[in-house]
C-alpha cells in the first residue's frame, strides 16, 4: 500500500513560490551543453508546401524545404541552448527564439508538428568537424539555466569527502538513445513529475540535504528550518526512516532521490506555500537499488513515491500510450511532465552508462510561463 504524505507547511510571502516578485528571467547561469555533429533524415511536412520535417536520432525539427537532404552532415543544436546572434541571422530567426534577447531555444509547434531544437550547416564546414563531435565551444552555445529563487536557496559547506555521495544521475532523452533499451525488455514507466530534485541520506554516519546542482559541486545545505529541502527531510521524518532501513539491510550509507513538488508552474493541487513530496530513487553503498527494493523501502516505511504508470515488456507504442495525458498525482489538475523508463534490474550501457532515460510529453514541452528550477 502506497502511504500517501504532504508537507503541510506555509511559507513566508518573501518567498513567493508563485513567482510574482521572482523573476527568473532577469538573471541565469550559462552552462556547457551538447551540439552534435551527426546525420539527418528528410521526410515530407503533410501541413505545409514550403516545410520538411528532419529527424535526427528520434528527435524532429521543421526545417526548410530543400534546405536538406537525407544523409546530409548538419549539426544539430538542442533545446535549452542559447543561440549566438550570427547562428541566429544566418537561419533568418530574429526576434522569433524565446528569453528577454531572443536567444533561447524552445520546442514550438510548427503547421501542427512539433520542432525540437535547430538543424546549422555553416557556409564553410570546418574539415576537421566529424560525425559524433561535440562543436559547441566552436559555436558558442550554452545552456541557460534559471537562478534559483530564495526558498530553495541556502547556505552551502564541502560535503562529506565519501565516495558514496554524489548527485544524481543526469537522465538522458531517449530520442537521443532510442535503441539503448531493447523491445520487450522488462521495465518500469514511472512519471516524471516537475519539481525539484532533492538528495537526502546519511553518509559516513553524517546527515545530508542537497540539491541535484549544488551535489554535483561537492556540496550539500546547511541545516535551515527555512530552506524548503530541509523541511521536507524533516517535516517527513526521512532521516529516521533511513537509517531503519539501512540498519535492516546492513549497511551505513544511503542517499534518496525524490522530487520537491509545488515549487515550478505545475503544482500537483498544492495550495501557494505547500510543498510535496515524491522519492523516485535510491542509493546504497554507492549503488542504485532495483525497482522491486526501491518500492519495498517506500511501502515499508511510508515514502510516497513517483507513480508507476507501466511495469512490462518495453516497446515504443508502450512509450508513446505513456508518455503524455493527465498527471496520475494525486489532486493533480493538469498534465503530465511525461515519463522516467529504467529496466526492472539496473543495468550500465556503454553509451548512456547507467540505462535511465526520460521522455517529455508534447503539452509539457509547450505549455506557457514554464520554470525549470534545479
Amino acid at each position: 500500500m502506497i502511504v500517501e504524505l504532504e508537507l503541510d507547511i506555509e511559507t513566508s510571502k518573501e518567498e513567493n513560490l508563485g513567482g510574482e516578485t521572482f523573476n527568473p528571467d532577469a538573471i541565469g547561469t550559462l552552462k556547457p551543453i551538447a551540439v552534435n555533429v551527426c546525420t539527418i533524415e528528410i521526410f515530407e511536412h503533410n501541413n505545409a508546401d514550403a516545410l520538411e520535417i528532419g529527424k535526427i536520432d528520434d528527435y524532429q525539427v521543421v526545417v526548410k524545404k530543400n534546405e536538406f537532404k537525407s544523409g546530409d552532415i548538419v549539426v544539430y543544436i538542442p533545446e535549452q541552448s542559447i543561440v549566438p546572434e550570427k547562428i541566429i541571422s544566418a537561419l533568418g530567426l530574429e526576434g522569433r527564439l524565446a528569453g528577454p534577447e531572443h536567444n533561447r531555444l524552445k520546442a514550438v509547434k510548427l503547421r501542427g508538428v512539433l520542432s525540437q531544437g535547430l538543424v546549422y550547416r555553416p557556409l564553410n564546414w570546418p574539415a576537421d568537424w566529424k560525425l559524433g563531435n561535440d562543436v559547441s565551444e566552436e559555436l558558442g552555445i550554452y545552456k541557460w539555466e534559471p537562478p534559483i529563487p530564495p526558498h530553495l536557496a541556502g547556505d552551502v559547506e564541502r560535503a562529506p569527502a565519501h565516495s558514496y555521495y554524489s548527485t544524481y544521475t543526469d537522465i538522458e532523452n531517449i530520442k537521443k538513445y532510442p535503441d539503448v533499451i531493447e523491445d520487450g525488455e522488462l521495465v518500469v514507466m514511472s512519471e516524471k513529475l516537475h519539481g525539484s530534485c532533492t538528495i537526502v541520506g546519511i553518509v559516513g554516519g553524517q546527515s545530508v540535504v542537497s540539491s541535484k546542482g549544488i551535489a554535483a559541486q561537492g556540496l550539500m545545505l546547511k541545516q535551515n528550518a527555512g530552506n524548503a529541502y530541509w523541511r521536507a527531510a524533516e517535516g517527513l521524518g526521512l532521516f529516521d526512516k533511513i537509517e531503519r532501513y539501512l540498519e535492516y539491510v546492513g549497511s551505513k550509507n544511503a542517499l534518496l532521490f525524490g522530487e520537491l513538488l509545488g515549487v515550478q508552474d505545475l503544482k500537483y493541487g498544492l495550495r501557494p506555500g505547500e510543498l510535496g513530496y515524491a522519492a523516485f530513487d535510491l542509493k546504497i553503498d554507492g549503488e542504485y537499488v532495483n525497482s522491486a527494493d526501491f518500492y519495498k523501502f517506500c511501502d515499508d516505511y511510508g515514502v510516497r513515491y513517483t507513480p508507476v504508470l507501466y511495469e512490462g515488456p518495453f516497446s515504443k507504442e508502450k512509450l508513446t500510450e505513456f508518455t503524455s495525458g493527465p498527471s496520475e498525482w494525486k489532486n493533480a489538475d493538469h498534465i503530465r511532465e511525461g515519463l522516467v523508463v529504467r529496466p526492472v534490474r539496473e543495468r550500465e550501457n556503454l553509451e548512456v552508462g547507467r540505462v535511465i532515460l526520460k521522455s517529455l510529453s508534447e503539452q509539457y514541452l509547450l505549455r506557457k510561463n514554464p520554470t525549470e528550477y534545479n
